[in-house]
């Protein structure tokens, strides 16, 4: 959306336009990355254009930052500052005091963007560094104008920290670890540090996303969270030291978005959320809108309370089971230990006969089939008949055919209401996605596969609703986890004149 304009900015020869259409046309040479030439056109347009064109600043620790550069340089450009995004490696501190900035002003630079509402700090250290410095973290999270904050740390912190700096008054706070790949544990000053941010801005935040592993649930707990509306909590969870998750919620009346997202180590059983403390207070969030969970407990009694409210509901795998199946990805789950506990057909059938949410719009489920597969997609449509997306993620057992695009679509075809239907089958002929990689294998592999997948969206698509509009399958191609958009077409008589890739969508892609 575009920003709202300065007359007295506006170019002359454009003061012919209205102030909002001459925004509304920066915005889009924004979005099409064409505004930097445009701005250059003459003076009176670039100054135009400036708002918008250095809204969010991209800038390197090492390069721009810590060598003093930019400390003397483009002072005309920071007061537009909305977006910050500091990253690469902090190199300066590479051989010196990693808990201290030295004679840096780093305060004094942010001092000059009055603007400044968001700051994304990417902790890039090399393997064993010491990443960004303390002090630096406190300075950055510092601005009073100050609204959201994005911090990827890496967990070797072990030295603790005072813990005695001033904090914005965050609405979101966004904190994440390096990758698991390295199989290392969250160190004590990592921890301290997450704890007291957390703490400090709790009264303020309506959205907070921080990993299991250095989530102060037990502070969590005893705090007040009067204005939280979004919660995502990512991980690996010692649970035998954590408090119960509902307990946390009971803290949330407000929580509207809730994600919780559990790696499951080999040597833990499956953990069920709800506590019998509850069963006289209800559900302690009345107004949760969304709520996506992984490795679910089917005699977990939760799903018999959810709240009515309810809109959104996914229940899947952490990291997603098909990364435990083939390759680089399985090596590096494997290292921090961690399985992929599929729940069978029967088991996601018996958990949403349990739920009551007639009114839910969206749904994905994620297991194994068996043999009673059949009875939960013809229960779609009964449990839930106002669906407008479903997703399905369904993994063949070992030895199991590909299932028949005929028998979804005649199990689903009830879901009048439904407008995108994204599923991964499974199927059998499916190429490794590092197939490019293998001897003997070739681009008309994948080239077959995607012709394959659209003629398996028609097969669906001609005896499912006829308001369908999309038909989205998973294409796993190298690193690439993507939904290719099948679009529909239907003549005048409802029937399905074509199925193609859509042009404009290309595909959908993160699905982690």
């Amino acid at each position: 959306m575009a920003e709202p304009m300065d007359p007295e900015v506006v170019p002359h020869i454009m003061r012919l336009l209205n102030v909002d259409i001459f925004s509304e046309i920066i915005q889009l040479l924004y979005e099409t990355k064409l505004l930097v030439v445009f701005s250059g056109t003459c003076q009176s347009i670039r100054k135009a254009c400036k708002p918008c064109l250095f809204r969010k600043v991209r800038i390197s620790a090492s390069h721009d930052l810590l060598s003093g550069v930019l400390l003397s340089s483009t002072p005309d450009v920071w007061p537009y500052v909305r977006h910050l995004i500091v990253s690469g490696y902090w190199a300066r501190i590479w051989h010196g005091d990693p808990m201290d900035l030295g004679d840096l002003p780093l305060a004094d630079f942010l001092s000059r963007m009055p603007s400044l509402r968001t700051i994304t700090a990417d902790d890039s250290a090399p393997t064993g560094g010491p990443g960004i410095p303390w002090d630096g973290i406190a300075t950055l999270l510092s601005p009073h104008q100050l609204r959201e904050f994005d911090l990827r740390l890496t967990p070797n912190r072990e030295a603790s920290i005072p813990l005695d700096f001033s904090i914005a008054p965050l609405a979101k706070l966004s904190l994440s670890l390096w990758d698991h790949d390295n199989n290392q544990r969250a160190q004590a000053g990592v921890m301290s540090l997450v704890k007291y941010i957390i703490n400090a801005v709790a009264p303020s935040l309506d959205h907070l996303t921080v990993p299991f592993d250095v989530a102060p649930l037990t502070e969590m707990t005893a705090s007040s969270w009067p204005r939280l509306r979004e919660l995502e909590l990512k991980g690996d969870l010692d649970t035998n030291s954590a408090p119960g998750i509902i307990d946390v919620l009971s803290q949330m009346p407000h929580l509207r978005h809730f994600t919780i997202l559990r790696a499951q180590r080999n040597d833990s059983p499956r953990h069920a959320l709800w506590s019998s403390a509850y069963y006289t207070k209800g559900f302690p969030c009345p107004q949760l809108e969304t709520l996506c969970l992984s490795h679910l407990d089917p005699a977990d009694e939760f799903y018999r309370h959810l709240s009515p409210t309810l809109k959104q509901l996914s229940l899947r795998c952490w990291p997603r089971h098909y990364l435990h199946q083939r390759g680089y990805d399985q090596r590096a789950l494997t290292r921090p230990e961690w399985q992929s506990q599929l729940c069978t057909a029967a088991e996601i059938r018996g958990v949403l006969h349990q739920c009551g949410l007639d009114t839910l719009e969206s749904l994905e489920i994620e297991y194994e089939e068996d043999d009673r597969e059949g009875l939960l997609l013809r229960s779609i449509p009964v449990l839930f008949p106002h669906l407008r997306t479903l997703t399905i993620c369904r993994y063949r057992r070992p030895g199991s055919p590909s299932i028949n695009a005929a028998e979804i679509a005649q199990a689903l075809r009830r879901l009048r209401t439904l407008r995108v239907l994204r599923l991964h089958a499974d199927l059998v002929d499916a190429p490794h996605p590092e197939a490019d990689f293998m001897l003997g294998s070739s681009h008309l592999t994948f080239s077959t596969y995607e012709e394959t997948l659209r003629e398996f969206a028609r097969d669906l698509a001609g005896n499912l609703c006829p308001d369908l509009r999309y038909i989205c399958l998973l294409f796993r191609r190298r690193w690439a986890n993507l939904w290719l958009p099948f679009r529909i077409t239907r003549d005048l008589e409802g029937s399905v004149s074509e199925v193609r890739r859509d042009a404009d969508l290309i595909s959908v892609s993160g699905y982690r």
